[in-house]
């Protein structure tokens, strides 16, 4: 008998699966459905308006300092490294905020044009790019370096922001013999896709011998370049957290203190004539 009323039970259970969900039951998963699909929808609007909102402050601060010339100072590097450095202690009473964007500026040399190629290259005095890491992987971890075969560390970036220096025999401003350096490190934007570029002509060129290049005629980028006026301006937001965003390294004998940022935009343009040629702009929070 107990044997019987199983196999009734089992016969019930298979019947109702084979009949599939009741109508109630496909209501009520449509309309979650419905409600997913709603939600999803919200998060997406939401999150394209900050992006926009962002992109936009980024590029408003970016012009007002490109506008007003508003950059970095001997003091702000002074207050951004004291403290890792006895030598700036008490010497301001500046302090760098890390969710600010804070401005830069160096010479954009150029190169010889590529006429087969049909582009300018371009170099950004102050930059050293670094194949990958290297003496910064305290700042920049990667651990699928360690065991990936044939990955390596992420390539870095490094700017000047303060250096020791002395005049030589033409007057010229050098670098003192064991002068130090002050520099900010940043992932190789050249080499990942962390900027939006808002000028097709004007892309990045991996490696570490040259920095940029604008695809125009000869006529155009000789116009530009030949005044030596053309400068690249970066909006840096630094890590100023004392355990993990300051190294302290030897570079060719000069001790060279870094910290740690992100790119937030990067202009290119004339500084004699105040025309900007190209923008880029990173679109992450």
């Amino acid at each position: 008998m107990k044997s019987m009323t199983k196999v009734a039970i089992t016969t019930v259970a298979l019947l109702l699966a084979a009949c599939g969900p009741s109508k109630e039951e496909l209501a009520r998963l449509e309309l979650l459905a419905q409600e997913q699909a709603r939600i999803a929808a919200e998060h997406a609007q939401k999150e394209a308006k900050a992006r926009k909102q962002r992109i936009s402050s980024r590029l408003q601060g970016a012009d007002l300092h490109w506008k007003n010339k508003d950059y970095l100072t001997e003091s702000n590097v002074q207050a951004l490294f004291s403290s890792q450095d006895k030598r700036f202690a008490g010497l301001t009473d500046e302090e760098l905020e890390q969710q600010n964007t804070y401005f830069v500026s160096y010479p954009l040399q150029a190169a010889r044009y590529q006429y087969k190629k049909g582009f300018h290259p371009f170099n950004i005095v102050g930059i050293r790019s670094l194949p990958n890491s290297g003496p910064y992987s305290s700042l920049f971890p990667d651990e699928a370096a360690d065991y990936a075969p044939g990955h390596s560390a992420k390539s870095v970036v490094e700017f000047t922001l303060q250096q020791d220096l002395e005049k030589n025999r033409l007057g010229q401003d050098v670098l003192m013999k064991n002068g130090h350096r002050w520099v900010a490190t940043v992932l190789n934007f050249k080499n990942y896709p962390a900027l939006k570029s808002y000028n097709r002509d004007w892309k990045w060129i991996p490696g570490v011998f040259e920095d940029i290049k604008w695809s125009a005629a000869p006529e155009k980028t000789h116009a530009q370049s030949d005044t030596r006026a053309l400068e690249v301006q970066l909006g840096l937001r630094f890590c100023t957290l004392e355990d993990r965003c300051y190294s302290n390294i030897d570079y060719q004998g000069h001790p060279t203190h870094a910290v740690r940022a992100e790119v937030m935009s990067i202009y290119v343009g004339n500084r004699d004539s105040g025309k900007l040629l190209a923008k880029f702009v990173r679109e992450a929070e």
